[in-house]
């Protein structure tokens, strides 16, 4: 458990680095590579890309956070390290993160956002769409497949 936390720890670490710096260093991505793999460099890309956004509804104020994925458009809520995505809610356990949270706070602590401001009336139809789960079938472990599980 301990290595699940540390790699919170690591991305915290670098995304306080990278608010002062206004990029991700080469160490710092080593660091994140070490840490989550090919999950940074899908991170990665989808802030290159453009694809996260920051909703502010008003005049509530209330924000809401998107990485468009492959799928759909997925819900981050960077407070509690939560996504609507597969990923993250079949294989959840204490510490695991998916791309789109990792892709979240790395385009916050860099400023590389799409930023939209809408008014409070689209709020509710916007959230039910994006909380909706992912309606993708998980895949089958190897017990499954050989009927052993």
């Amino acid at each position: 458990m301990k290595k699940l936390l540390h790699k919170a720890d690591v991305l915290e670490d670098v995304c306080n680095t990278v608010k002062l710096e206004g990029q991700v260093s080469e160490t710092q991505a080593a660091r994140l590579t070490e840490a989550f793999g090919q999950r940074f460099a899908k991170a990665s890309e989808a802030v290159a890309e453009g694809r996260v956004k920051k909703y502010v509804f008003q005049p509530s104020g209330r924000v809401v956070w998107i990485v468009v994925g492959k799928r759909r458009d997925y819900l981050v809520m960077p407070a509690i390290d939560y996504c609507s995505c597969y990923d993250f809610f079949f294989q959840f356990d204490h510490g695991h993160v998916c791309y789109h949270i990792i892709a979240q706070k790395l385009a916050e602590a860099m400023g590389r956002f799409d930023f939209f401001e809408d008014d409070d009336q689209f709020y509710s139809v916007l959230i039910k769409e994006w909380k909706a789960p992912d309606q993708r079938k998980p895949k089958k472990s190897a017990d499954e497949e050989n009927g052993t599980a």
